[in-house]
């Protein structure tokens, strides 16, 4: 479908709208996964760091026996504990639990007196990371290589409870860092992918959403092309008929009369399509605003009857038997009279005058539990499947000759479908080619209680 400058401008601001919302929804989201992530992680480590600090703790304390000092039998506990006045050198392990934490080669202890002193460390050698003592319970430092640990301190006490002095054990963050990095590359590599199938959606998003505005727009457009064209041809008959009146030296008064009953008949067509318009705008209206419509409880048999009463002359002109068949007096829905009214008769005048000669209108009237159906069966023209389609569309005539001659300016079966969408029912076609049409009308009906 060609679109204008205008409606191209608009699907590209509305791809740009779309893209840079939902893009900056999912970039705030990756951000928030990783913090997330990261921090998840660092309460794992935290964690980690307080089990194995408690396994150290309940270890060590049972055999500190002087303040301030390491006894012997720490070292057989702790690898490669060393002290600061000490030469160190390789030893064998009984407690296999600790010895498979220091092997691992993610820790190191740290061994400090009362008064902040360091009486030895173990663990993963960091010669170059500062010593200096703190008291918080978890700290965060990093060596002179850019290496990130996490640390852990806690306060020991003697087999006598007593307070001997701190201990500080610390744990690698470089799986920590390498994972988190990870993360956060295939979160940045991944936004742009992310971003471009961000940018597609959009533009067929913005596809979707223009779609119906220029439908409405491609429309309006041909509904103004149809008024003008019906209003330029009563105007046109008209004008014509005026000039020839003026080119007209000897015009009798049998010519006037004829001149004016020509335009007459032009401004009634001209009349009856504003009226029709007018009707059109008020049903439009009223999809939008149902519970503005005045409705009252109309008893469809007495409708029905009055109608076919009034559409007898049309038909006798016509040499067309019309006939209703009612198999209830009373059979009620909820409605704008006037509209149902215009509704049945626009159907019927439409079987009445494409039928053939001494053909026949059907107006039957039945109901089911929830429902009222009125049919209007002809034995007229019909109308093939390809324009069935287009039948309710307005300005559409199937016969544009014959519907002009007879005064139509194919407005009918658009106010009738426009009405019965109004009550909230519909119209369904049957029909066939020189077989006659078969129009059936559902409209909610009235239970009784």
């Amino acid at each position: 479908m060609k679109r204008n400058r205008l409606f191209h401008q608009t699907k590209i601001s509305l791809t740009c709208w779309y893209a840079s919302v939902f893009s900056g929804i999912i970039s705030l989201g990756a951000f928030f996964v990783y913090e997330a992530i990261a921090h998840a992680h660092y309460i794992t480590i935290n964690q980690e760091l307080k089990t194995v600090a408690g396994t150290f703790h309940d270890t060590l304390e049972p055999l500190l026996i002087q303040p301030n000092k390491l006894e012997k039998n720490v070292k057989e506990i702790i690898l490669d504990l060393c002290l600061i006045d000490e030469k160190c050198g390789n030893q064998s392990y009984k407690n296999r639990y600790i010895k498979g934490l220091i092997q691992q080669g993610k820790y190191y202890l740290k061994f400090y007196d009362l008064s902040g002193n360091l009486l030895g460390n173990a663990g993963v050698k960091i010669d170059n990371l500062s010593l200096n003592y703190s008291l918080e319970e978890f700290t965060s430092i990093q060596d002179n290589q850019n290496n990130n640990y996490r640390q852990i301190s806690l306060l020991l006490h003697t087999k006598e409870n007593k307070e001997w002095g701190y201990l500080q054990i610390g744990r690698s963050l470089e799986d920590f860092d390498r994972y988190v990095n990870n993360i956060k590359w295939l979160l940045l590599l991944g936004l742009p992918l992310l971003i471009i199938l961000v940018i597609i959606a959009s533009w067929y998003l913005a596809e979707k959403a223009i779609q119906p505005l220029a439908q409405s727009y491609q429309q309006m457009q041909q509904f103004g092309s149809d008024v003008a064209h019906e209003l330029r041809t009563p105007l046109s008959a008209i004008k014509a008929t005026i000039d020839s009146v003026f080119l007209s030296h000897n015009l009798t008064l049998e010519d006037s009369q004829e001149t004016f009953k020509i335009i007459h008949r032009q401004n009634d067509r001209l009349i009856n399509l504003v009226n029709d318009l007018l009707i059109l705008t008020r049903l439009d209206s009223g999809l939008e605003n149902t519970d503005k419509i005045k409705k009252n409880k109309i008893n469809l048999a007495d409708l029905i009857n009055d109608l076919t009463e009034e559409l007898s002359y049309l038909a006798l002109k016509n040499q067309v038997n019309l006939t209703k068949e009612i198999k209830e007096s009373k059979v009620f829905i909820l409605g704008n009279e006037e509209q149902i009214y215009r509704l049945l008769a626009n159907l019927t005048i439409n079987a009445i005058n494409y039928n053939q000669k001494n053909g026949q209108v059907t107006i039957f009237l039945e109901t089911t539990k929830k429902e009222v159906i009125i049919k209007v069966i002809d034995t007229g023209i019909g109308i093939n499947k390809e324009e069935q389609k287009l039948i309710f569309n307005r300005f559409y005539r199937i016969n544009k000759a014959r519907n002009r001659e007879k005064g139509s300016c194919g407005l009918g079966l658009a106010i009738a479908n426009a009405i019965a969408l109004n009550h909230g029912g519909r119209i369904i076609l049957e029909s066939q080619e020189n077989q006659g049409s078969i129009f059936t009308v559902y409209l909610p009906k009235i239970i009784s209680s």
